[in-house]
């Protein structure tokens, strides 16, 4: 399967390994700026701070995603350093996803998925996504959620590269 998706998609494949070590960078830089990041949103009283920092939490969430989503353990009453913590472990849940939304990710305006082999969650699913200007761009992801490539599924408006080898 590989090498059809080799075949659909030679440059995003070619230019992967790079794009994943980027990644797995922006993703290590989180955990140490997440307190800061944190603590500024603290101290400016706003669920989002600005600049280079948002590259390094989520694109489709504030900082106080977890209670938006009503993850058991984010209290939406929570203050002080209660809030801090819940916004540190935030973003060290979803780590430089905006960074791998708009620096290494693509639009998902005009994208199409042109070939799908496999199911998720029992089976491997390979995926290459097309944009408007016909560019390509592969997707994995593996029966035990190993993902590599670009996620075939948009998040607000985005598709994400994807680096998860276990």
């Amino acid at each position: 399967m590989f090498w059809k998706v080799f075949r659909l998609a030679p440059l995003s494949v070619a230019i992967y390994p790079a794009c994943a070590l980027l990644s797995w960078l922006a993703t290590l830089l989180s955990y140490p700026l997440s307190p800061l990041i944190a603590g500024i949103s603290m101290v400016t009283g706003k669920n989002e701070v600005g600049g280079l920092l948002a590259y390094f939490y989520t694109h489709d969430n504030s900082l106080d995603g977890g209670v938006d989503a009503g993850i058991p353990g984010y209290d939406a009453n929570a203050r002080g350093l209660k809030r801090w913590w819940l916004r540190v472990c935030w973003i060290c849940r979803n780590p430089s996803y905006r960074f791998n939304a708009y620096v290494l990710g693509l639009p998902a305006g005009g994208t199409t998925i042109i070939f799908r082999q496999g199911e998720w969650p029992n089976f491997r699913l390979w995926t290459v996504l097309e944009t408007k200007s016909g560019r390509r761009y592969f997707g994995y992801r593996g029966k035990n959620d190993q993902w590599f490539g670009w996620n075939y599924i948009a998040y607000a408006g985005r598709h994400l590269l994807k680096s998860k080898p276990i």
